[in-house]
């Protein structure tokens, strides 16, 4: 409990104003006339491998506070105890209408649809090869997020996400003066079917003053949900400077016992160089999921890691248990 109130100040203390009481008698009072919603999740991982060491570790301790500032304005942040910097999201929402709102400050770059998922919510324990590699924020190593401002909504069986962004990712200062386009786009003709295609154009450069190269991204993702049956897919291209990429994944699962016990398969790819020979990169993943609550589960996952370009394969057993609130 503790760790939770103090959780609960220091993320307060970004989304709105507080009043203090000050004394000599006592110490300030932190309170709010607005209500907060407090969330969060940790992992601790433990993996057996073929080719390198065997560990245990903590790997994320997520804190969210939400809460509607005025009427229509919304925030959330977050923040992870082990990562450093510290701050994950810093996002704000205001509603101009009902189907149209603009979100701005640091937040998922809105490009596929495993990108833009939390990692408490992955059907299994590690991010496809062609998302790390290829999606905007997945490639600057900034955990899919990034700072900007982009116009979200939806109506009938629409929804969409266009907007303006720095680059570089989240907590990292512009290094040129121009921003990255990002798009997404997503129909949901019936129930059961999803359908998405995004666009990312941009210019990076890797240090304030360096030569801006293209930086562009594309994407079609599609899920179909039958009952305790999921099938997902997504492809993935990109031009980096003047190397064209490629790669995508397809996964299957199936809630053996309903809301329980799911059972998963993946295969993903990734080639590094559309244009060149011998340097792709394959996974194929088997999994287990017991779910103690909707956001208490265990993982357990079977990895095949194959690589044309050093021609070696990796095996490994992945163990992962989330607690989350």
């Amino acid at each position: 409990m503790h760790v939770k109130q103090i959780a609960v100040a220091a993320l307060a203390a970004t989304l709105s104003s507080f009043s203090f009481a000050q004394n000599t008698a006592e110490p300030p009072a932190v309170t709010s006339s607005k209500a907060f919603k407090l969330s969060g999740f940790s992992h601790i991982l433990g993996t057996i491998q073929q080719t390198g060491l065997d560990s245990v570790s903590v790997r994320r301790v997520r804190f969210t506070l939400s809460a509607e500032i005025v009427k229509n304005l919304k925030a959330k942040v977050t923040i992870d105890a082990i990562k450093s910097p510290i701050l994950i999201d810093a996002q704000f929402d205001f509603a101009f209408a009902k189907h149209i709102g603009l979100r701005f400050g640091q937040f998922y770059v809105p490009c596929g649809v495993e990108s833009t998922t939390s990692t408490s919510e992955l059907d299994f324990i590690n991010q496809s090869l062609a998302v790390d590699k290829l999606a905007p924020g997945r490639d600057t190593g900034a955990q899919g997020r990034d700072i900007g401002a982009i116009l979200t909504g939806s109506t009938s069986i629409f929804n969409y996400n266009f907007g303006l962004f720095n680059g570089p990712g989240a907590n990292k200062a512009e290094t040129n003066d121009q921003k990255d386009f990002a798009a997404r786009l997503g129909i949901k003709p019936f129930d059961f079917l999803s359908l998405g295609a995004s666009y990312y154009k941009g210019r990076f450069s890797a240090t304030s003053g360096a030569p801006a190269v293209r930086r562009d991204k594309s994407g079609l993702d599609v899920a179909v949900f039958i009952g305790d049956v999921s099938l997902k897919g997504e492809y993935l291209w990109a031009v980096d400077d003047h190397t064209h990429k490629s790669g995508w994944f397809a996964q299957a699962g199936w809630f053996v016992l309903p809301k329980k016990l799911q059972v998963l398969a993946k295969f993903d790819a990734f080639d590094k160089d559309t244009d060149a020979a011998d340097d792709r990169a394959d996974l194929f993943t088997a999994g287990l999921n017991w779910f103690f609550s909707d956001k208490t589960k265990l993982q357990v996952n079977y990895e095949v890691a194959s690589n044309e370009l050093s021609e070696t394969v990796n095996k490994a057993f992945l163990v992962q248990f989330q607690v989350g609130f």
